[in-house]
């Protein structure tokens, strides 16, 4: 049974999208019955009219509570302040641009009553442009195969956690979040929800393509060593292969000088394109691996820097 619930709705520059997605969810709610609950609105130092848009729905329901933060600190941040401010036995983390439809959450809550602690959604379709589509799959594709944990393929940040989910992922303490990551980390019952990804309902996405490349990196980089153990397996290959290929034309080299043998086909590589070729791979196969591993120390650097992930300007309850 399911008495009270907080729903997170991270937003930056969603004025056009605020009144709906307030409207909606207030109608889910009541769907609800619940004895308590309250809608957070993390504002995310946005440009437009997001904030006053807010304060005006707070003046007139008490329920909706706003947590403005000093700038723009990105979307995963955006969730950790909701998700620790969050103050009910259940807590739904949901996007601020109808994306998800607020309607599911009834569908999470049927699961929850069966004794799941976390419900999330499964994007079984998405409406965008088929490049974006290619990419999407391509992130899920590569993030499921290399993750060291168990992650579900096309999940993302919707979905309906009980208290001591949340109050695991509050203490995590890390700063390179990707929280549908951590969520599968910390365990629990869990299971997912197919459902149809909407279009934004108004507005531009303020999620770019950099923006996106950004999150997949923390994905791969923050749950698997496997990119760095690539590194490793392929340096011992190209090592041995380049032991092969010395002892190659050192053995031509002997049966040149002592006439031991002469085939035609054993003579050594000559011209400047031959060299190019190995000096270009061989580069770009140390730039590669200086890359990923310069993501796991970026990392590492910002960890150790301890800075808090958000800096909040004001609560408004």
């Amino acid at each position: 049974m399911i008495d009270s619930i907080s729903i997170v709705i991270p937003s930056y520059n969603e004025s056009k999208n605020i009144n709906e997605i307030y409207k909606r969810t207030i109608e889910v709610i009541k769907k609800l019955n619940l004895k308590k609950y309250e809608i957070i609105f993390v504002e995310n130092g946005s440009k437009d009219d997001s904030l006053n848009l807010l304060k005006k729905i707070n003046s007139q329901d008490k329920s909706v509570k706003i947590i403005s933060l000093s700038r723009n600190f990105g979307y995963q941040s955006a969730i950790s302040v909701g998700l620790k401010y969050s103050e009910n036995d259940y807590v739904c983390v949901m996007d601020g641009d109808l994306q998800d439809p607020p309607e599911i959450i009834l569908k999470f809550v049927e699961k929850i009553k069966e004794g799941y602690d976390v419900v999330y959604g499964i994007r079984s379709k998405r409406k965008a442009n088929f490049i974006n589509k290619i990419f999407y799959n391509l992130f899920y594709e590569i993030y499921s195969k290399l993750s060291e944990i168990e992650v579900p393929k096309k999940a993302g940040d919707f979905c309906l956690m009980n208290k001591r989910v949340v109050k695991n992922l509050n203490n995590l303490g890390e700063k390179n979040l990707f929280i549908r990551g951590l969520r599968s980390w910390v365990g629990f019952k869990q299971i997912g929800i197919e459902y149809e990804r909407d279009q934004r309902y108004a507005g531009k996405t303020n999620f770019s393509f950099f923006g996106a490349t950004a999150l997949a990196l923390d994905g791969f980089v923050s749950f698997s060593l496997i990119p760095l153990r690539f590194v490793l397996v392929t340096g011992i290959i190209i090592s041995f292969l380049s032991f092969l290929f010395f002892s190659f034309l050192l053995l031509v080299k002997i049966f040149q000088i002592f006439n031991i043998v002469d085939f035609a086909f054993m003579q050594v590589p000559k011209g400047i394109t031959f060299t190019n070729l190995i000096l270009t791979l061989s580069l770009g196969l140390v730039m590669f691996a200086l890359g990923i591993i310069g993501e796991y120390v970026g990392r590492i650097y910002f960890e150790v820097k301890n800075r808090p992930n958000y800096v909040i300007r004001e609560i408004i309850l």
